[in-house]
């Protein structure tokens, strides 16, 4: 299989993409261990939350050099969405209601209607 300069670049953005959005699924779960803790925003839980949010900036930095923002953006916030929804119903036991469940459908429409040339 040849895969050319586009299919590489795409692979990578994919790469990128996914680095970013587990770097924000586990800052955003360290962040919400945080709201139990002691001392909260002087948690060691926070704090890693907070660097771990700032990490994501180097892969945005990379994808905006050959993506729009509106294609990054829509796949970043959905995979966060989705993700995040499964990690506050399965760890933290959030419910899903109807609302919940039709947002993270819209989510998962919009890429689907952005990744269509």
């Amino acid at each position: 299989m040849h895969l050319d300069a586009k299919g590489c670049l795409m692979g990578l953005s994919l790469l990128i993409l996914c680095v970013i959005t587990f770097l924000t699924l586990v800052g955003d779960y360290a962040i919400k261990v945080a709201t139990n803790a002691e001392r909260g925003l002087l948690s060691p839980w926070f704090i890693l939350g907070a660097f771990l949010y700032g990490l994501p900036a180097i892969g945005w930095f990379y994808l905006m050099k050959s993506h729009s923002l509106a294609m990054i953006g829509v796949m970043y916030s959905a995979s966060t969405i989705v993700l995040l929804a499964a990690l506050g119903f399965f760890v933290f036991r959030e419910a899903l209601g109807w609302r919940e469940l039709l947002g993270l459908a819209l989510a998962i429409a919009a890429v689907a209607v952005m990744s269509h040339d």
